[in-house]
């Protein structure tokens, strides 16, 4: 693990300042994923680093991802937190998920979500695991993959 964790560091400190946004970069492995904490030198470049709706965390994530697949098969999950937006948006997609369940067992209507990420899906889908009455699954393809 770590050989797993210097390259990962090595490779997102790399990326980062490629795109002239250096920042500290802390890892902090759990059982089942690593979290990369980024603390951009200037506090101002973390919606930069964020992007529009999480985009540029994401396509990191999905960078990182990628390299490291290349060399450690079996490497652990990655997940890039930066300003607290992923901590943010999972508390926001557990509210509403808790609220479309109310209003569908209301209804007796499902109730769709907007297309997200692999990860805000598995929020709202362990989010409502345990709520009775209510079940989840995941429709569509690629992009358009989307929560009911």
């Amino acid at each position: 693990m770590a050989d797993f964790e210097t390259f990962l560091k090595e490779k997102t400190e790399e990326m980062l300042d490629k795109m002239g946004l250096p920042s500290k970069v802390t890892l902090k492995p759990t059982e089942d994923r690593v979290l990369i904490e980024l603390e951009p030198q200037d506090e101002e470049d973390t919606s930069l680093l964020i992007g529009y709706h999480g985009q540029t965390l994401n396509a990191l994530q999905t960078i990182l991802r990628s390299a490291t697949f290349k060399d450690f098969k079996e490497a652990p999950s990655i997940l890039v937190e930066t300003g607290g937006y992923r901590k943010e948006r999972e508390e926001e997609l557990t509210r509403r998920a808790l609220e479309a369940a109310d209003k569908a067992r209301f209804l007796l209507k499902e109730v769709s979500f907007p297309a997200m990420s692999s990860y805000e899906r598995r929020t709202i889908h362990m989010t409502l695991a345990q709520e009775k009455g209510v079940r989840t699954e995941s429709r569509g393809e690629g992009r358009e993959r989307h929560t009911v």
